[in-house]
């Protein structure tokens, strides 16, 4: 079973789990209506750290903004390896639907930042470049939150970069998880 396989069936797991222990709470009863949480996927484009904050209004509307590290890197038969580092920001806005402790969340956003990329050929040739990029996403998922201030958020995101010069090429998609607690 491959490494995405095994993650989306674990991230179900404990989805499933947490929805079990469930509390009764209205959004607009929590007084917590900030928090801290590492992101990893779509929104954080590798590895982040976001702080999010409920409006005053309508808690069931929050806005976040986060920053974040990401690498990849391949290879093909030794010949040829390339890496890209991604050094970004985002900036989303999300609306929860439901009551209790769990709860859907649909969300909107931008990540932008710099991308380093580094080529290696067996020859000796070698290649460094850097270049601003973005893109938009979306989050559907669902969203724990307990009185006692732990989150955990998990879900799917679609991504554009619009098929612009420093946008992506293309649409993709990705799957998120995250991890906070809630103040």
């Amino acid at each position: 079973m491959n490494k995405t396989k095994t993650f989306i069936i674990a991230a179900m797991l404990i989805v499933a789990s947490l929805a079990q222990a469930q509390t009764v709470t209205n959004v607009d009863d929590n007084p917590k209506r900030q928090s801290v949480f590492l992101e990893w996927g779509c929104g954080s484009n590798g590895i982040g750290l976001n702080y999010e904050q409920r409006l005053k209004k309508d808690p069931r509307w929050g806005w976040r903004a986060g920053l974040s590290w990401g690498y990849s890197e391949s290879s093909w038969f030794s010949l040829m390896s390339t890496s890209e580092r991604a050094y970004t920001g985002s900036l989303g806005m999300n609306y929860l639907l439901g009551r209790g402790s769990s709860k859907l969340e649909l969300g909107a956003g931008v990540n932008a930042g710099l991308y380093n990329s580094h080529l290696k050929v067996e020859s000796g040739y070698k290649a460094k470049e850097n270049n601003f990029g973005y893109y938009a996403y979306g989050n559907i998922g669902y969203r724990y939150q307990a009185k006692g201030g732990f989150q955990f958020r998990a879900g799917w995101s679609p991504i554009t970069g619009f098929g612009t010069k420093h946008g992506l090429n293309s649409d993709a998609a990705s799957f998120y998880i995250s991890f906070g607690w809630a103040f």
